[in-house]
């Protein structure tokens, strides 16, 4: 070796060793970069190639563990990002540390999300639990941490990534990183974010998804109407050792809401009440009058809990999302308003008991409030989700959930018991109110596959929902299926995905109606919260198809359009009824802190129920979103 190339690697040493980062080269996280000259090669630290902020000193953002990653047997097969002796990085390696400090959740409407499951359906996060969310931050950054690792080698172990994928990680990791920083203190307070949103929706609107269908979806309940609204919010979040604490506020500023009228009442009782053919005690809907503009304040969350061991206990407002699909899974989405729950969940996945390198489970268990029923009013729900991972290939989970209580039910551990373990479907009869009515129970299972042999290019997902069936899979063609496929990249083309999905709730088997899901004769407002479909806005009795397509310039910054028709059963609604929506989604990052979200749709309806002849609106919102990270207090 020339004295020139021994210099520079002696050079090379010494800046590993005392310069920031340096760490990071120890802890075995390293990427080998060939230097010009025979034999010689660079080991970089990872901020080299994953540069993060130097302006937050008090941040650790490229290293989120204390501790080594370590390696777990598992069943890898050849592809993109499979390791040459089949071995991955097992999910249960946190640093203690990390298991003992609380996190709160990532709100569902982060860009962060689509992100890190693009990574995932890239082959660059094996362990993604993506039928319990949302998930916390310290899950995203594991997810980072995992993406990275398997970028740059861990432990000496190369792993065979392909450099298209390569470049598209390297396009989204910076920002996940950036965005995910922690303070390097036991107790702190943030203040997360600042937005405000104007949006308006010219011409007649959809604003009942429990009939007729919505004009914007998943939406968190917010007012919706024909005319303008808007928003503002903030949202805060604190930890102190094991405990944790977040609040998401807003203003809301909604138009005028539309009168329900003599003909709307009456439709309203034959679709609701009349089907179940038997003697109802509720009234009608009341005819009420037009509800002028009016401005609220709100919590969109508001909850508190305490960590350990990779497990969360908490309680308050706070949402739920069960399920792989982005139209909305179809039993808790991001469609209404979020619950008052208290929840136990475990925050990021666990290997098996027994097998461990068999793969991981995670479980999700709540018991909540509604709102805004009325026939009866004031229900509370329970809920119990279990998922598990196997492998790098596939993910499948399995839900419980019913609706209890409420007036004219009783409120015991005996009829607590009743709807936990009894096999029955009624109580005494059949009549609405009947006290030994043991809820309204219904079940779910759902998968995601990344396909063998094209595992980074194509994933395959499904959720199912029944009612009143120990599992969907027991009768499949008496449940409803919400299908789909993602291309994270597509031929030609590596910065654009493509997804369609096709949600339903008419069964495979038959066409039963508007009452066979999403509603129950002891629970005419069925599986609403405050008036809005807790799962898929596909509505009752009807089908959607949706495709969209989208150009990712980075992680914040993206163009993406979709297409998407719903068609509703003559059979529920007089008539049947259509609609089609077209869309547009654009993101776009000024800095570290700033962006801009745009939303336009053009939406045409023909539901002769609602109103007559062909109707057609359209509508956008856009807002402007500050991402400060702003510490308020540390210590």
């Amino acid at each position: 070796m020339s004295p020139r190339r021994t210099l520079l690697c002696l050079t090379t040493v010494s800046l590993m060793l005392f310069l920031p980062g340096a760490d990071l080269a120890q802890q075995g996280s390293r990427a080998e970069a060939p230097v010009s000259g025979k034999g010689v090669a660079l080991t970089l630290p990872a901020s080299s190639v994953f540069p993060v902020s130097t302006n937050t000193p008090q941040y650790i953002a490229s290293t989120p563990y204390t501790a080594q990653p370590s390696i777990a047997p598992n069943d890898v097969s050849s592809g993109d990002a499979g390791s040459s002796d089949g071995r991955v990085i097992d999910p249960d390696a946190n640093d203690n540390y990390e298991d003992r400090i609380g996190s709160t959740n990532v709100p569902m409407d982060s860009w962060i999300y689509p992100a890190l499951e693009r990574l995932s359906s890239m082959g660059l996060i094996p362990f993604q639990s993506v039928s319990i969310r949302p998930w916390t931050r310290q899950e995203c950054r594991r997810q980072v941490q995992q993406a990275k690792d398997i970028l740059l080698g861990v432990h000496g172990h190369y792993y065979d990534v392909s450099d298209s994928i390569k470049l598209e990680a390297e396009n989204l990791i910076p920002q996940l990183d950036s965005a995910l920083q922690e303070p390097n203190e036991s107790s702190e307070a943030v203040l997360e974010s600042g937005y405000a949103r104007e949006g308006t929706i010219a011409g007649p609107a959809l604003t009942d998804g429990f009939h007729f269908g919505q004009t914007w979806r998943n939406d968190y309940g917010r007012p919706l109407g024909r005319g303008n609204s808007a928003i503002a919010g903030f949202s805060v979040r604190a930890v102190h050792g094991h405990f944790f604490f977040f609040d998401r506020q807003e203003l809301q500023q909604a138009p005028t809401t539309p009168p329900i009228t003599a003909a709307d009442s009456a439709l309203f009782y034959s679709l609701d009440d009349f089907p179940f053919a038997v003697p109802s005690n509720p009234p009608p809907v009341p005819v009420t009058p037009a509800l002028a503009a009016y401005v609220r304040q709100r919590p969109l969350e508001l909850y508190a809990g305490a960590a350990f061991g990779g497990f969360a206990l908490s309680f308050g407002k706070q949402e739920l999302f069960w399920g792989p699909t982005t139209m909305g899974p179809l039993s808790f989405s991001s469609n209404a308003e979020p619950t008052y729950n208290l929840q136990l969940v475990a925050t990021r996945p666990h290997p098996f008991p027994i097998f461990p390198t068999l793969g991981t489970y995670r479980f999700d268990l709540v018991f909540g409030k509604l709102s805004g029923h009325h026939y009866p009013a004031r229900p509370y729900f329970n809920g119990e989700k279990a998922d598990f991972t196997f492998g790098r290939t596939f993910e499948m989970s399995f839900t419980r959930w019913s609706i209890l209580w409420g007036v004219g039910h009783p409120m015991t551990l005996g009829s607590l018991k009743t709807n936990l373990f009894s096999s029955t479907s009624t109580g005494c009869g059949f009549g609405y109110g009947d006290r030994c009515d043991p809820g309204d129970r219904k079940s779910g299972f759902d998968f995601r596959l990344h396909v063998p042999g094209l595992r980074n290019y194509v994933t395959l997902y499904a959720d199912s929902y029944a009612d009143d069936e120990p599992s969907p899979i027991d009768a499949p063609r008496r449940v409803v299926w919400h299908p789909g496929i993602y291309l994270p990249r597509l031929p030609y083309l590596p910065h654009m995905d493509f997804r369609f999905e096709a949600a339903s709730s008419e069964e495979l088997s038959q066409d039963e109606g508007g009452t066979r899901f999403f509603i129950n004769n002891q629970y005419r407002d069925g599986n609403t919260n405050k008036g809005f479909l807790l799962g898929n806005a596909v509505g009752r009795d009807a089908r959607a198809l949706e495709g969209r397509t989208g150009y990712w310039f980075s992680a914040r910054t993206r163009v993406e359009a979709g297409y998407r028709q719903t068609k509703t059963s003559s059979l529920f609604l007089p008539g049947g009824g259509t609609t089609t929506d077209g869309f547009l989604n654009a993101s776009y990052a000024f800095n570290r802190e700033w962006s801009l979200q745009v939303f336009t749709q053009y939406e045409r309806f023909l539901i002769p129920a609602y109103l007559p002849g062909s109707q057609h609106n359209t509508s956008g919102w856009f807002q402007i979103t500050w991402d400060p990270s702003r510490s308020i207090f540390s210590h």
